[in-house]
């Protein structure tokens, strides 16, 4: 897989509304370090609900306008975890068929929002910058570790 591929997985068995088992469109955004005894891919996830906020600077992009393969409009909301799927599981599966491929443009706008959004744990967003890295996408913005809710102390001074 390449960044950047978009895949519609029929049947997708991991559905979070009532256990039905309708296809669902993805984004491959990268995978897990290749050094790690289960690699898992990351996936986003397209949706044609517009819950909150459509811009991609607010966290969502608009697809249909520039590519024939979304059948509606549809929206990636980076509020939504990533999908983080067992390689094994996608490689091979009958269920899955590749429906088209992002550009460059629109691939930085994603890794943009997957960058500031709180739902992207530090590893997932180092993992999906060093894919995108790997697969020829570069002058992006590394992610930074930030610590949330801790404060430094001060030293208190000795005597």
């Amino acid at each position: 897989m390449q960044i950047g591929d978009v895949i519609r997985w029929n049947k997708y068995p991991y559905s979070q509304y009532n256990n039905i088992k309708k296809p669902r469109w993805f984004v491959y955004i990268g995978c897990t370090d290749i050094f790690s005894i289960t690699i898992y891919y990351y996936f986003v996830t397209t949706t044609t609900k517009k819950t909150r906020i459509i811009t991609p600077k607010d966290g969502c992009s608009l697809f249909t306008n520039k590519f024939s393969f979304f059948t509606s409009n549809c929206y990636i909301d980076f509020e939504e975890r990533p999908h983080t799927i067992i390689k094994s599981k996608v490689e091979k599966n009958p269920d899955i068929e590749k429906v088209g491929e992002l550009d460059k443009k629109t691939l930085k706008e994603i890794y943009n929002g997957i960058r500031k959004s709180s739902k992207y744990s530090f590893r997932a967003r180092l993992d999906i910058y060093n894919s995108f890295d790997r697969d020829g996408i570069t002058d992006l913005e590394k992610p930074v570790f930030k610590r949330s809710g801790t404060k430094l102390r001060k030293k208190k001074k000795s005597n």
